[in-house]
C-alpha cells in the first residue's frame, strides 16, 4: 500500500467510500481495515487506539498501522487531547473536539459554534485555525474549583 503523503481528496461519506479508496491506493481490504473502517463510521465521536482494540479484537500493533494507512488516504484525522493518548475519529466530521484537562473527556460541538471565532482569527492574523488536531480545551463542570 503506498502511503505517501500528500493532500488527501475530499473525506469519504461512508463505510464503501472509505474501502474503495484503500483498493483504490494499493491497498487490500483485509478484515481488520474493514472492522476498523466500520467501528470509525460508526462512533459518534473519537476514539482512543485501545478502544479500536478492544472493540474490534484486533491487536494494538495492527490498528496502529491501519490508522496510520488510513490518516495518509485522508478516511480518519488524529487528535491531540490534552495528556491522554491520542483519539481517532473519521474525516470529515462536522463538530470540533472540546477536551476537559482535568478528567480528559472528549465531547463534540458543531463546527457552526466555531465559525465566528476562526472567521476573526483568518482575518486578523491570516492563520486557519485547526481546531481538530488541536482541539479546544477547558475544564467541564465535574472538575472546576
Amino acid at each position: 500500500m503506498t502511503t505517501s503523503a500528500v493532500s488527501p481528496p475530499a473525506p469519504p461519506t461512508d463505510l464503501a467510500q472509505a474501502l474503495s479508496r484503500i483498493r483504490e491506493h494499493g491497498g487490500r481490504v483485509t478484515r481488520a481495515k474493514r472492522s476498523i473502517a466500520a467501528l470509525l463510521f460508526e462512533s459518534n465521536g473519537p476514539l482512543t487506539a485501545d478502544d479500536i482494540a478492544e472493540q474490534t479484537s484486533e491487536e494494538q500493533s495492527v490498528v496502529y498501522r491501519t490508522l496510520g494507512q488510513f490518516e495518509v488516504l485522508g478516511i480518519v484525522e488524529h487528535v491531540h487531547a490534552g495528556h491522554g493518548p491520542a483519539l481517532y475519529r473519521r474525516r470529515g466530521l462536522s463538530t470540533v473536539p472540546v477536551t476537559c484537562t482535568g478528567c480528559g473527556a472528549t465531547v463534540e460541538l458543531a463546527v457552526a459554534d466555531t465559525a465566528d471565532f476562526t472567521r476573526r482569527v483568518a482575518e486578523r492574523t491570516g492563520i486557519d485555525v485547526d481546531l481538530v488536531h488541536f482541539p479546544l480545551t477547558g475544564r467541564c463542570a465535574k472538575c472546576r474549583p
